[in-house]
């Protein structure tokens, strides 16, 4: 060593000006070129790649040495140095990772007349290679682990293995940063881990040699960091606590280590080894000498790197140096500056790496446009970091973003700061570690020390987490995507207008003062039985109001959003309505399918906004809020949240089979808030009268009486009777005949009628029932009436007083709604509102209730039929008298279909011809009774049901319940089964559903959904995976991603913004935001438009598919179709270098395929299904030719096909259809 030290001073003075080569990217080069000029003045130098030369991090150099296209030039230190030396570089820092390890960059540098910023190429050999560093250890009395005593073969692993015991690690003998390790428990895994090892370690380090270590449990990672100098100074710095870890890949470090066993007498000792290791080998510059420490405080080496390690920067903020730039000044000569008396720790400090990886699938990497970058700031922070915002983080390098750092005086201090900073630092378009990292800082194990480094992989609750940016972000991207469109594309109505289409004025509502304390609600809310004997008692016409449920429902299809319910629900809460119908029917799917709302945070919402007047549900019986029946522990627990959220629950049955409502019954009676009210469907046709309703009623009465416990005449003044005319086609004088009789044999009970306006005959039809003794009647606010849904509230009390009646209604409050709907409906009415329109008396014929007369019909005319529809009518008031039911949900899209396909299949086999002699036949069969008809019309009447489907069929088969006038004719069954129509006729059943349906594993139900959203679901989320499981997982999901849109205005929501206009809005924590949209481009080549926006004077801009590709990608690549499982592609972009399978291979499903290194990481991909290789598009075989071969997200590389017969001697696979014999044994096969 040299016997003139210099000083610190005079060194940088020698450098000052000079050229400073760093040969790395990302992270070290930043962090580095910072200690180049503030101190030294000198010049930096960056390496960089293509993939590089723009990238936010080489903006400090003030040159850059471009390395070209490969992305792996990075590891050429011979192109490296010879670049260097032409630009007068007088040192090379190698910063850490790639050729930092390699034991000949001193000596190469050396030869070419330059500085290598680190130690010699001989200490490197001695401290740096695994191998060499245990011998040296031993040798000095150090501590190992037990392992090889140099690099093996598989069979010298193997033996090895058998010495020690397993479980065991295979190592990289150059490597480092948790790289090549590879985890060996049984001897059958271990040749192909060895494999794996060194063709992974040959690829990351340039060494394929490996060695074996025993797979030490319960244990800390500790490190020392050492700086020396060449005068044989050394100074050791306290430990660096490692232990958070995943797959032996540091995720956080710590000094001093918060672990209980990390003694003072502990620390001297693992700092005095690496005094004595550095010493041994004359080493200077930094060095970590890392170990592991068992829970009796016992260490053990493991490995030496000799280099500037990733975690440094904790340790500068515990000692307030500056490690860098101590390590320039030693390789040029200085003398060490530190010692134990100018040198102390002041501080604790925690780092946490950034990452751009997917904790919650597997720590996937995350490559992509980064959208949004803002890092965390304030006392006791620090963020080294290598990207920004608009940066196109690189799939072709490690995942490094950036490393924070918190240092403060305590623990708890710094523990808090980095919790701070965590919830400051926003990266937006790609998946980070942030989340994850705030899980870990609040774990309570980690919080008090007492971890060890299998923390991670056995604390799974650190994975359950929502990764969100803020609410008003994700808004802002929604509504830039509905401004790319044009339309909305989450409201289910296709293509409903154009970018450049007319656009609605800008939803700004005049609203009208409510003054809410002058209007006394009369129900005594939250007593059952004594609302209903005020009903009872009051001598008045009661109103509810269907205005944001059936009016919508028939009227809008359901897209009345929860934004305009908050408009209007504190105007109608004041209007003097019994009830407010808000929920349910078809609203309850819609509100998940187009609205991307949650219904029951939704119910909950109108109790907040409207809190006095009682809020009413409509359920389907056996089919709840959905299409099908489900079993009576789903309707229960169904039912115990519709309790809790609406006070008076309807429910109908489309057959009027009473027993399926039981389950509903039994939950909506035994609380005495909520109202129950079962509900007779209506009809008017032959069977339905009178006598059969009062049957109805008496099972009702029945019913509810047994689940009381108590007289049938008691149970009538403990429920509400509703009548429900659905179609609209039961005309006044039945209706006073009907009520008339009920209120005769069932004076006590409460009768609350909802008709709709289709026949065009609601008010006098209303009007007679109110006469009759209906005590409630449905109707709306006359702004939103339209065709299909209830009439007119005024209108309808202004009649009803002319018949002598009174009502008790707030008509000022009334018209102060209708004044606010009337600005809000012409948006609906552009957007939302059915293709055909107006009153259709010839209901009373066909019987299609409310909004399916609309829907139904317009979908004859989607689907090419229109000219087919008066056939379908025609046909569907024909078979209403053969098969008798009533024609509500679900019956009336069963109807429908029989109707439509029946037609429709005619017109096919016969064209109108043939759909004449259909209508011919089917008149002659409900006209004339059954032995007028000719043989002929009984052959020809089996073709009427012969196009059915399979609800029609279980309709007979009483699979929906017991048909209301028992089964039809035989020949029906015929006609609707074949000849197997005795067999259905053997299998009809009159029980309800709920006999023959089991109930629900709900707990299996549970553990799926959890799986599609990765996280524990709330009850409501998985009630409402239990009715409309995919609707459920699209507004789960479309929630998760964009948050409330119930927060943006009505025109955004259905038309976005164009270029130059300007929004306010706020999110759901009240926060105002500004939203101006900048530009919105055309469609280029890829069906991409790009969006750019600010959002509160943050520039954003993103990229929505509008359009479908003109062509291929550029370079043809041929992509996986994600939804077929025999077409496996590439999980994201990155290098393959193994492809284990060729053409005509049998692979069995979950066996690898292939392996990708993804940002320095192996990945794994298996085949998703058994079967045989057709083709690979690629090959790869980097440990036989050390080629690896690019390959983009997506891209199909092998290509299953499904396996072939195999012989039943020898099993070979037979993969010739026209093969009868085994080509390997003659086997017949």
């Amino acid at each position: 060593m040299s016997l003139v030290p210099r000083s610190f001073e005079e060194v940088a003075r020698e450098i000052r000006g000079r050229k400073i080569l760093v040969a790395n990217r990302g992270i070290p080069a930043r962090r580095i070129v910072r200690s180049i000029k503030e101190v030294f003045q000198a010049i930096p130098l960056i390496t960089a790649t293509d993939v590089d030369k723009t990238a936010p991090f080489t903006s400090g150099a003030q040159e850059l040495l471009h390395l070209g296209e490969n992305p792996r030039a990075y590891l050429d230190i011979d192109k490296i140095i010879s670049m260097a030396k032409s630009r007068g570089v007088a040192a090379i820092h190698p910063g850490w990772g790639f050729a930092s390890e390699d034991d000949s960059f001193p000596s190469k540098c050396a030869e070419a007349g330059m500085l290598f910023i680190g130690p010699t190429s001989e200490a490197m050999r001695l401290l740096g290679n695994k191998v060499q560093v245990r011998a040296l250890a031993q040798k000095l009395g150090i501590p190992v682990v037990p392992g090889s005593e140099g690099a093996v073969s598989v069979e010298e692993a193997r033996k090895v293995a058998r010495e020690i015991g397993l479980p065991v690690m295979l190592k990289a003998e150059g490597g480092g940063g948790g790289r090549g390790i590879y985890e060996v428990f049984s001897e059958d895994q271990l040749a192909d881990a060895f494999v794996k090892a060194s063709t992974l370690a040959q690829a990351s380090f340039g060494n394929p040699r490996l060695y074996v270590e025993r797979l030490l449990t319960s244990v800390r990672h500790i490190e020392i960091q050492v700086i020396t100098d060449k005068y044989g100074n050394v100074f050791a710095f306290d430990e660096r606590d490692c232990t958070v870890q995943r797959n032996h890949q540091k995720l956080v470090e710590i000094t001093p280590s918060p672990w209980p066993g990390m003694t003072e007498e502990l620390r001297e000792r693992l700092k005095g080894y690496a005094r004595q290791l550095v010493s041994a080998v004359n080493y200077y510059s930094l060095c970590t000498v890392e170990f592991l420490v068992d829970g009796q405080g016992r260490p053990y080496l493991i490995e030496v790197n000799t280099r500037l390690q990733v975690e440094h920067g904790i340790t500068e903020c515990r000692y307030g140096i500056d490690l860098v730039e101590e390590q320039i000044a030693v390789a040029f000569g200085a003398k060490l500056r530190l010692c134990e008396e100018n040198c102390g720790p002041q501080r604790h400090a925690l780092q946490v790496r950034i990452n751009c990886e997917d904790p919650q699938h597997g720590f996937a990497p995350n490559a992509g446009r980064i959208t949004r970058y803002m890092s965390p700031g304030g006392p006791g922070v620090r963020v080294d970091s290598c990207v920004c915002g608009g940066y196109e983080f690189p799939p072709q390098y490690d995942s490094a973003a950036s490393l924070l750092i918190a240092y403060g005086t305590q623990w708890d201090k710094v523990l808090g700061i980095m919790d701070r900073a965590l919830g400051e630092y926003i990266v937006g378009g790609i998946k980070t570690t942030i989340p994850f990292h705030r899980q870990i800082i609040r774990h309570p194990r980690f919080r008090s020390g007492d971890y060890d480094t299998k923390f991670v992989a056995n604390t799974p609750e650190l994975l359950v987490y929502m990764d969100k940016e803020s609410e008003a972000v994700r808004l802002s991207r929604l509504v830039a995507e509905i401004s790319a469109h044009g339309y909305n594309p989450y409201i289910k109505l296709g293509e409903y207008r154009t970018r450049e289409g007319k656009r609605m004025d800008p939803f700004r509502p005049s609203l009208p003062s409510i003054e809410p304390e002058y209007y006394d609600y009369p129900y005594p809310r939250g007593d059952r039985d004594a609302i209903l004997d005020f009903v009872r008692d009051s001598g008045t016409v009661h109103f509810s109001d269907t205005t944001t449920r059936d009016i919508t429902q028939s009227n809008s299809g359901n897209r009345f959003r929860l934004a305009e319910d908050r408009i209007i629900g504190p105007y109608l809460d004041n209007c003097g309505f019994f009830s407010l119908e808000n929920g349910g029917g078809a609203h309850f799917h819609v509100a998940m399918l187009a609205n991307m709302t949650y219904p029951f945070s939704e119910a909950r919402e109108w109790n907040e906004f409207a809190p006095k007047t009682l809020k009413q549900l409509l359920i389907r019986s056996t089919n709840v809020l959905g299409y099908r029946p489900v079993p009576g522990n789903v309707m229960r627990r169904t039912g115990e949240m519709i309790c809790e959220h609406y006070d008076v629950i309807r429910c109908f049955d489309f057959l009027n089979h009473i027993e399926n409502m039981r389950p509903f019954a039994e939950v909506a009676l035994n609380s005495r808030k909520n109202i129950w009210e079962p509900a007779i469907s209506l009809s008017w046709a032959d069977g339905f009268t009178v006598e059969h309703y009062l049957g109805v009623v008496q099972e009702i009465v029945g019913m509810n009486a047994r689940i009381l416990g108590c007289s049938a005449k008691e149970a009538e003044k403990k429920f509400i009777l509703g009548l429900k005319d659905m179609a609209g086609v039961c005309p006044p004088v039945f209706m006073t005949e009907l009520v008339s009789a009920i209120r005769k044999t069932h004076p006590d009970l409460v009768l609350h009628y909802h008709r709709h306006y289709t026949d065009g005959l609601f008010v006098p039809a209303v009007a007679a029932a109110a006469k009759a003794g209906a005590h409630i009647l449905d109707t709306a606010i006359g702004a939103s009436v339209r065709w299909y849904g209830q009439g007119e509230v005024l209108s309808t009390a202004a009649y009803i007083e002319e018949l002598g009646l009174k009502t008790s209604l707030n008509k000022e409050m009334i018209r102060s709604a209708g004044f606010v709907l009337k600005q809000i409906m012409p948006y609906y009415d552009r957007y939302t509102a059915p293709y055909f329109q107006g009153i259709d008396y010839d209901a009373i014929e066909h019987g299609m209730p409310g909004g399916a007369t609309s829907s139904s019909q317009e979908g004859a005319l989607k689907q090419g039929y229109i000219h087919l529809l008066p056939y379908m009518l025609k046909f569907l008031a024909g078979i209403r008298k053969i098969v008798r039911y009533h024609d509500v949900t679900p019956g009336s899209q069963i109807t429908w279909n029989t109707a439509f396909l029946a037609i429709t299949g005619a017109y096919k086999r016969g064209g109108r011809r043939g759909v004449r002699r259909l209508l011919a036949v089917l008149e002659q069969v409900i006209s004339k009774p059954e032995e007028a008809l000719s043989a002929t019309v009984r052959t020809e009447r089996l073709k009427i049901y012969q196009d059915a489907n399979d609800a029609f069929r279980d309709l007979l088969l009483g699979r929906f319940g017991r048909l209301p006038l028992g089964f039809p004719p035989d020949w029906v069954y015929e006609s609707a089964f074949g000849p197997d129509y005795e067999d259905a006729i053997a299998r009809r059943t009159e029980e309800s559903p709920l006999a023959l349906l089991q109930d629900v594993d709900v707990e299996k139900e549970l553990a799926d959904l959890e799986e599609h959203i990765g996280r524990a679901p709330t009850e409501e989320e998985l009630l409402m995976y239990l009715s409309q499981p995919g609707d459920a997982l699209n507004t789960i999901r479309f929630v998760g991603r964009y948050g409330d849109c119930n927060r943006l205005p009505l025109h955004v929501w259905f038309e976005g913004l164009k270029s130059g206009d300007e929004i306010m809005f706020k999110d759901s924590q009240g926060r105002h935001h500004v939203l101006s949209v900048k530009h919105v481009s055309r469609p280029d080549d890829h069906g991409m438009s790009l969006v750019s926006y600010t959002l509160d004077s943050e520039s954003f801009s993103i990229q929505v598919k509008v359009a479908e590709a003109l062509g291929r990608d550029d370079a043809g690549t041929e992509m996986a179709d994600p939804g077929n499982p025999y077409q496996v592609g590439s999980p994201s972009g990155g290098d393959l270098w193994v492809m284990h399978v060729k053409p005509g291979d049998m692979v069995r499903k979950g066996e690898e395929l292939f392996n990708i290194s993804i940002m320095k990481q192996e990945k794994s991909v298996v085949s998703p299904v058994e079967g045989m290789v057709e083709r690979v598009l690629k090959f790869a075989d980097y440990q036989e030719d050390r080629k690896m071969v690019p390959v983009k997200e997506g891209e199909l590389l092998v290509q299953l096909m499904p396996a072939p017969r195999k012989c039943p001697t020898c099993q070979t696979p037979v993969t010739r259809e026209e093969y009868r014999f085994c080509p390997a044994c003659g086997q017949k096969v």
